[in-house]
C-alpha cells in the first residue's frame, strides 16, 4: 500500500468547490471519468480511462490512453511525456499542475462537517474527492502566490519580493509564433533594437506550430501553401515576392520550363493562368533566416505564459512558467507596450464523432485532420479501406489528394464524402458570385483578394460590428483552392466509383461488428431516410477552434478586466488592433490572429492579414513610441531593405 506520507509530488486540479490537492506516491495513477479510476475527474469530456500517471522516484510520467479529447502538455498534444515540477497539462478541458509534496505538506481541505485531509490510503480504493473549499496554498519562493493575482492591478514590487524576478523591457510579444514574429520584424526593421524587444514562447522557432499542422494536414515541404507570392513573412517590404524567388532559384538551376511555369502564373492569374502559390518548405526556411537576422533567439525566453495583469507601476505584466525537473519557478515581464499572438487553442472535431472518440475511448478511427494521423495511410497503402471525409475546404482537397496517392500503390482504397446538402451555387457578393465544381466551391485564398488590401479591406473598416459579421458571412464560407490537379483527381474518383458524395449529418457513431466505425446518417435530400455508412477511417476537416474561453489565458484576461467580445464572440479590437480595455495609464495592448477575427480585416488568419495587423499597431505605435521607433518609409525604408536584401542586421 503506498503511503502518502513519503509522496514526492501532488497534483492539483480545480473540482466544482474549489482547488483538489493529491498526493503521488511512486506507481501508476488511472486518470479518467470512471469511478473507479485512482483519480476521478466528474468531467463529461475526459474520457473513462483518459490517462495514466507514472511515478517512479524523481520521474513523473504522462501517458494518454487513446483518449478521445486528447492529453495536452504546454498545448501540444501528446501520447507520452516526462513531467517536472511547475509543468501545466491538460486532459480535455482540465487543467492539472505538477508539485512537490513539500509545498502542499498539512495542506487541509474544509468541509462543512470539519476539517480533513486529504490523503487517501489506496490510489485504487481510494479515488480522489472533491472538496467544497480548500485552505490557502502554502506560498513557495519563486512562484507567484495566488492572493497576488485577485486583483486587477498588482505591484511589480510584491512580485519580485514572492521572490519572481521582474524584467522590465520596452515592447513585449506573447505567443512566440508567427504573429509575434511578424510585429518583431516589423519592430526591428523600423529602428528598434532587440535588447528592447521580448518575446515569450514555447518554440524556438516562430513557425513551429504552424509546421506541425501543416505536415499532420499532409502538406509537406515540397507541396504548395494556399499564399500569395507576396505574402511574405520574412519580408515586411513584400519585394522580391516567392514567385520571383523561385523563378530566379530554378533559372539558376538550369530548369527554364519550372521557371517560366511560375512566370506564367503570377502574369496570367487568376483569369488565365492558376494562381501563383509558394512551398511550404521555400516559406519555412526564408522564415528561419530572417528570424537569424533579426535576432529572434536573443529576444526570445521559453516559457508558458499563464497570465496577464495591470500594474501599479503603469505597465503591463506577464507571468511566465519557466519550471524545470529541480524546482517550481515564474518569471513575469513587464512592458508598456504587449502584443498578443496566442493562435488557435484547440482543434475542432464535430460533435457526434467527439461524442464517439469519448464513449469508445478511440482515436484511431476518428481523427482531425491537424491531428498526427500517418498511421491511416499506413494501414490503407497495406491492406486498402474506406476512408470517410467531413468538410469541403481545402484541408479536405489535401487529404483526398494524399488518399489519391496511395491509391497507386493500393486500389482498394476508397473514399466517401460525406456533405451535409448539395452545393450548386457559390457565394454571391453583388454581380460577383464564386465558381462551384463538383460540389466545390473555388477561390485562389481564404477570402478575395480585396479584402487584404482594397475595396472590401475598406468597408470592413468602415462598418459596424454587427454590419461586418454580416460581410463576413457574405465573403466567407468553407472553399478550396482552384487548382486543376485537384480537380482532375476528383472527376477522376467519381468516373471510377473510388470517390463518391453522400449527404446528411450523422446522429450516431459505434464500433462495427469487424473493428470498423458504422455511422448512422439521416439523409438530408428530399427523400429523407436513413443512410449507414460504415469506413476503415473518419478524417474530420473541419477546421481549429479561436473562442477565447478556449484558451486559458485569454478566458482569464476576459474575465478580470472584462474585455468584451466582438459579435463572432472574439477579442473586440480597434482598427489599429489594439485591445482598448486593455489601455492602462501609458500602457497598450495590441491583439492579431484569429482570435480577432469580427473585427477591421476578415483575413486576419493569414500571412498579409497578419502582417497588415502588425503594420497597422506600429504605426499607432508611434504616438507614444519604444525606444528607437521610427516610421519605415522613404530613404529609411530603403535602407532598411538593402540591408535585408544583404541579410545584414536592421
Amino acid at each position: 500500500m503506498a503511503n502518502p506520507d513519503k509522496a514526492r509530488f501532488v497534483l492539483r486540479w480545480q473540482g466544482e468547490a474549489g482547488e483538489i490537492t493529491r498526493p503521488l506516491p511512486n506507481g501508476e495513477y488511472r486518470v479518467g471519468r470512471d469511478v473507479e479510476s485512482d483519480i476521478h475527474v466528474d468531467e463529461t469530456q475526459i474520457s473513462r480511462e483518459h490517462a495514466r500517471l507514472t511515478v517512479a522516484g524523481d520521474t513523473v510520467t504522462l501517458q494518454d490512453l487513446e483518449s478521445s479529447n486528447g492529453s495536452f502538455v504546454q498545448e501540444e498534444r501528446i501520447q507520452a511525456a516526462e513531467l517536472h515540477v511547475g509543468d501545466r497539462f491538460r486532459l480535455g478541458p482540465v487543467y492539472f499542475e505538477l508539485d512537490r509534496a513539500e509545498a502542499s505538506q498539512r495542506r487541509l481541505a474544509i468541509s462543512a462537517e470539519g476539517t480533513s485531509i486529504v490523503e487517501p490510503s489506496s490510489p485504487r480504493s481510494n479515488a480522489t474527492r472533491v472538496l467544497p473549499a480548500l485552505a490557502d496554498t502554502p506560498e513557495e519562493e519563486g512562484v507567484l502566490p495566488s492572493r497576488l493575482l485577485e486583483n486587477e492591478t498588482i505591484s511589480e514590487r510584491d512580485v519580485e519580493a514572492a521572490g519572481v524576478p521582474v524584467t522590465v523591457t520596452e515592447c513585449l510579444a506573447l505567443g512566440g509564433g508567427l504573429g509575434s514574429f511578424m510585429w518583431v520584424d516589423y519592430l526591428r526593421n523600423s529602428g528598434v533594437s532587440h535588447r528592447d524587444i521580448t518575446v515569450v514562447g514555447t518554440d524556438p522557432l516562430p513557425h513551429a506550430r504552424y509546421q506541425r499542422l501543416c505536415q499532420n494536414s499532409q502538406i509537406p515541404s515540397h507541396e504548395r501553401l494556399r499564399s500569395n507570392s507576396d505574402s511574405c513573412p520574412d519580408n515586411v517590404w513584400g519585394f522580391p515576392g516567392y514567385a520571383a524567388r523561385e523563378i530566379f532559384r530554378e533559372l539558376g538551376k538550369g530548369r527554364v520550363r519550372t521557371a517560366a511555369t511560375s512566370l506564367w502564373s503570377i502574369f496570367g492569374e487568376p483569369a488565365i493562368a492558376q494562381t501563383y502559390t509558394p512551398r511550404s518548405g521555400d516559406v519555412f526556411r526564408s522564415i528561419e533566416r530572417e528570424a537569424e537576422r533579426i535576432g529572434w533567439a536573443r529576444m526570445l525566453k521559453v516559457g508558458r505564459i499563464r497570465t496577464i495583469r495591470k500594474t501599479a507601476e503603469g505597465r503591463l505584466l506577464a507571468i511566465v512558467s519557466v519550471s524545470d525537473d529541480r524546482r517550481r519557478q515564474h518569471r513575469a515581464y513587464s512592458a508598456s507596450t504587449v502584443h498578443l499572438a496566442i493562435g488557435y487553442p484547440a482543434i475542432q472535431l464535430l460533435p457526434e464523432l467527439a461524442d464517439y472518440r469519448e464513449r469508445y475511448d478511440d482515436r484511431q478511427r476518428i481523427v482531425n485532420a491537424y491531428e498526427p494521423h500517418s498511421h491511416i495511410y499506413d494501414d490503407l497503402r497495406k491492406r486498402g479501406g474506406t476512408v470517410v471525409l467531413r468538410g469541403r475546404g481545402i484541408v479536405a482537397s489535401r487529404i483526398i489528394q494524399r488518399l489519391w496517392e496511395e491509391r497507386k500503390r493500393q486500389p482498394k482504397i476508397e473514399v466517401v464524402h460525406l456533405h451535409r446538402s448539395r452545393l450548386t451555387e457559390g457565394h454571391r457578393d453583388g454581380l460577383a458570385r464564386r465558381m462551384v465544381d463538383t460540389e466545390w466551391e473555388f477561390q485562389p485564398f481564404n477570402w478575395p483578394k480585396s479584402a487584404w488590401t482594397g475595396e472590401q479591406r475598406q468597408r470592413m473598416e468602415r462598418a459596424s460590428m454587427d454590419e461586418r459579421k454580416d460581410l463576413l458571412a457574405t465573403w466567407g464560407g468553407t472553399t478550396t483552392a482552384d487548382r486543376r490537379d485537384w480537380k482532375r483527381i476528383v472527376r477522376e474518383g467519381l468516373k471510377a466509383g473510388w470517390y463518391r458524395p453522400e449527404y446528411g449529418v450523422v446522429r450516431a457513431a459505434e464500433p462495427a461488428p469487424d473493428g470498423r466505425v458504422h455511422l448512422q446518417v439521416s439523409n438530408t435530400l428530399a427523400g429523407g431516410g436513413t443512410l449507414d455508412l460504415v469506413a476503415d477511417y473518419v478524417v474530420d476537416c473541419t477546421g481549429l477552434i479561436a473562442s477565447p474561453d478556449r484558451a486559458p489565458l485569454l478566458a482569464d484576461l476576459v474575465g478580470t478586466y472584462h474585455v468584451p467580445l466582438n459579435p463572432l464572440g472574439r477579442l473586440q479590437v480597434s482598427d489599429d488592433f489594439e485591445v482598448l480595455s486593455m489601455r492602462h495609464k501609458g500602457s497598450r495592448m495590441f491583439a492579431c490572429g484569429a482570435t480577432t477575427l469580427g473585427g477591421p480585416l476578415s483575413s486576419v488568419d493569414s500571412f498579409l492579414g497578419l502582417q497588415y495587423a502588425s503594420f497597422r499597431a506600429v504605426d499607432s505605435m508611434l504616438d507614444t513610441a519604444p525606444r528607437g521607433l521610427r516610421s519605415l518609409q522613404g530613404l529609411y525604408s530603403a535602407r532598411q531593405w538593402l540591408r535585408w536584401a544583404r541579410g545584414v542586421a536592421p
